[in-house]
């Protein structure tokens, strides 16, 4: 079946659909492309929630990356609140890669975090990037399985480095991203999208 992605601003809407169905609360996702003291304090706000102080960034680091190449920032908002971000941009010494830098979530387990990196994909898949990398964990503090995590979304793992942590690969490949846009997107044995009739 020859398929095709949809734009991002049609995977966003669909993305706030599917959050708001799963969650039964109002789900907004916002896409800036840069950063000011306003979405820097939301950001931190999740950051210093959710990870351990020698992973925050200061303000004048993030607002240094968010002046890279095709930086991307998706914020998204429960109920008005912000509850979750995302942000990447161009990996500096390949213009093939795209670098996913940070993502957290309040509400954990409730496939926030797999739309956003799905909604990030799709980004970059429209950029004709080839591949995305990020840096993780095989396990944080609090137990969360990190590496496995982004392994069940199609990242391999490209080994350990001592300053980094594991270092984790996406090679974008259209059908392959189609088939999970559709996993995330769409529940199981729900309504087909409109672009995949059977």
């Amino acid at each position: 079946m020859q398929t095709s992605l949809p734009v991002l601003e049609d995977a966003l809407r669909r993305a706030e659909t599917r959050l708001t169905e799963k969650l039964g609360e109002s789900i907004t996702i916002s896409l800036r492309s840069y950063l000011d003291e306003r979405l820097i304090q939301k950001i931190t706000a999740i950051d210093h929630e959710k990870f351990r102080s020698e992973l925050w960034y200061s303000s004048e680091e993030l607002m240094e990356k968010s002046l890279k190449k095709d930086f991307i920032c998706l914020i998204l908002h429960i109920n008005g609140e912000p509850s979750a971000f995302l942000y990447g941009y161009d990996d500096e010494f390949d213009s093939h890669w795209f670098f996913l830098d940070e993502i957290a979530t309040k509400q954990e387990g409730k496939g926030i975090g797999k739309v956003l990196i799905v909604l990030l994909l799709v980004y970059c898949f429209e950029l004709d990037y080839t591949f995305v990398t990020l840096y993780t964990e095989d396990q944080d503090e609090k137990g969360r399985r990190l590496r496995a995590f982004y392994e069940h979304l199609g990242f391999t793992y490209m080994g350990t480095e001592p300053e980094l942590g594991v270092v984790m690969k996406y090679k974008i490949n259209e059908e392959e991203l189609i088939k999970l846009y559709n996993r995330v997107m769409y529940s199981e044995g729900g309504p087909h999208p409109p672009y995949l009739r059977p």
